[in-house]
C-alpha cells in the first residue's frame, strides 16, 4: 500500500459545490470555495489545514495503527500572460506532520515494511511549468498523471482514502513533459515521465496517454503507461496498465468509474520481498510470478457516487481486483474495498469530515496475522 481548492487548467469542467474535480488538478483542496488568495498582480493561492484521527486496523502488525495528526497544503501558481500565450508556474506544497521513531522493528518483515511510514514532513505534490496557448497546453515538471481521471473528495496527504487501484496501481503524480490538447468535446493527452512520482533510479522511461470525450455533465475516456520497469535491474517491477473511465452528472448527483487491466510484479523472480527498501504493498504486489519477463496481471474496478447538496458531502464507492494470472506468486487473491464518506461544512471555510473503509479480511496476512479489514478517519479542515 502506497501511503501517500482548484487548480484550474485549460478545459477544466466544473463539478457541483464541494465535489473535487480532478481531472486535471487532481488537488486535495475542495472546489467550490472563494479561497483563492491573489497576491500582486500575478501570483495567487490557496491551502488546507487538516486535524484528524485514524484508525487503520490493516496495518494493526505494525503497532502504528492509530493516531491523531495535522497536515497542511499550499498551492501558489504563478501567472503571465503574453499575447496569445499564457505561462504558468503551478505548484501544490504538502506540509506533513511525520510519525515518531520509535516504531516497532523487530522481525524482518516489519523492517522491510519501514518505507511506507517513513513521512517526508514537506513534499512537492506538483511543481510544474505550463505554456497555454490557444488549444493545448504543455507542462515539464511534476504533474498530475493524464492516466484516467478521478472525481471523488480524498481527505488525507496520502491519499489513502482512495479506491484499490488508484492506491495500489495509478501513479497520482507523473514527472517529466506532457502535452495537452483540447477541442470542443475532444481531448487529449501525451506524456514521457520518469514512470514514478518522483526522480528516477534507471534511465528507463514511461509513456503516458489519454484520448477522451468530455463536456459539462459527462466525460469518457481510454488510457495507458507502458514502462518496461521502475528499478535497477535485478529488482525492477512492472507497472503497466490499460484503463477507461467515464463521469455523469446530474444535479448534485455525479457517478464516476474506472475500470483497468494491470500489469505487476517482478520481472525476474528471485528478488526477495524482505529486502524490499521502499514503499511497499501490504496486498502482497510486490512478488513474481515465477517466470522471467512474465507479469503478474488483473482486472480491477471502481464505481463512485457522490452528493453535494447545501453544505453536505456524501461518497459512495465500491471496488474490486481480480488476479488473472499469477503463476507462482503467493498470497494473490480478489481484494474488495467499500468506502462511505460525510462531510458537511460548519461554515463558508470550515468543514468536518468521516470516512469508513472496509475490505475483505479474515485471511492471515502480515506477522501472520488476521487481517482486520476497517479503517476509520475522523477530522475537519479548514480552507484559506
Amino acid at each position: 500500500m502506497q501511503f501517500q481548492g482548484p487548480i484550474s487548467a485549460v478545459g477544466q469542467d466544473v463539478p457541483p459545490v464541494g465535489i473535487s474535480n480532478m481531472s486535471e488538478g487532481q488537488s486535495l483542496i475542495p472546489t467550490g470555495t472563494n479561497s483563492i488568495y491573489r497576491f500582486l498582480d500575478h501570483l495567487e493561492a490557496n491551502g488546507v489545514a487538516r486535524g484528524y484521527y485514524l484508525n487503520d486496523q490493516r496495518i494493526v502488525w505494525s503497532g502504528m495503527e492509530e493516531t491523531f495528526g495535522a497536515e497542511g497544503i499550499i498551492a501558489p501558481r504563478l501567472r503571465q500572460r503574453c499575447g496569445n500565450f499564457e505561462f504558468l508556474i503551478d505548484s501544490e506544497f504538502y506540509i506533513n506532520q511525520p510519525h515518531d521513531a520509535n516504531q516497532l522493528m523487530d522481525s524482518a518483515e516489519r523492517q522491510s515494511y519501514a518505507a511506507n511510514f517513513r513521512i517526508n514532513p514537506f513534499e512537492i505534490s506538483q511543481l510544474a511549468l505550463v505554456t497555454n496557448h490557444e488549444d493545448w497546453t504543455f507542462k515539464i515538471g511534476k504533474f498530475v498523471t493524464p492516466f484516467g481521471r478521478t472525481y471523488f473528495p480524498l481527505y488525507t496527504n496520502s491519499r489513502m482514502d482512495a479506491p484499490y487501484i488508484r492506491t495500489e496501481a495509478i501513479q497520482w503524480r507523473e514527472t517529466g513533459i506532457l502535452a495537452h490538447y483540447k477541442s470542443g468535446y475532444f481531448v487529449g493527452d501525451i506524456a514521457l515521465t520518469n514512470g514514478i512520482e518522483n526522480l528516477d533510479t534507471n534511465s528507463s522511461k514511461a509513456l503516458v496517454a489519454r484520448i477522451g470525450l468530455e463536456s459539462d455533465s459527462w466525460a469518457v475516456g481510454c488510457s495507458l503507461k507502458k514502462q518496461d520497469g521502475n528499478g535497477s535491474e535485478s529488482q525492477k517491477e512492472f507497472g503497466n496498465h490499460y484503463g477507461v473511465d467515464l463521469m455523469f452528472r446530474n444535479g448534485p448527483f455525479q457517478f464516476s468509474s474506472e475500470c483497468i487491466f494491470d500489469e505487476y510484479g517482478f520481472r525476474w523472480p528471485g528478488f526477495d520481498p524482505l529486502n524490499i527498501n521502499w514503499v511497499k504493498s501490504i496486498y502482497y504486489r510486490d512478488v513474481s510470478s515465477g517466470q522471467p519477463m512474465a507479469p503478474c496481471t488483473g482486472i480491477g474496478y471502481y464505481a463512485n457516487l457522490d452528493y453535494a447538496g447545501g453544505p453536505w458531502i456524501t461518497t459512495l464507492n465500491y471496488g474490486e481486483f481480480y488476479p488473472i494470472h499469477t503463476g507462482t506468486a503467493p498470497d494473490q487473491r480478489v481484494q474488495r474495498r467499500g468506502i462511505i464518506k460525510v462531510a458537511y461544512r460548519v461554515a463558508e471555510p470550515v468543514q468536518v469530515f468521516s470516512v469508513l473503509m472496509v475490505e475483505n479480511g479474515g485471511y492471515l496476512a502480515q506477522q501472520n496475522e488476521s487481517r482486520k479489514p476497517i479503517t476509520v478517519l475522523e477530522g475537519f479542515q479548514f480552507t484559506f
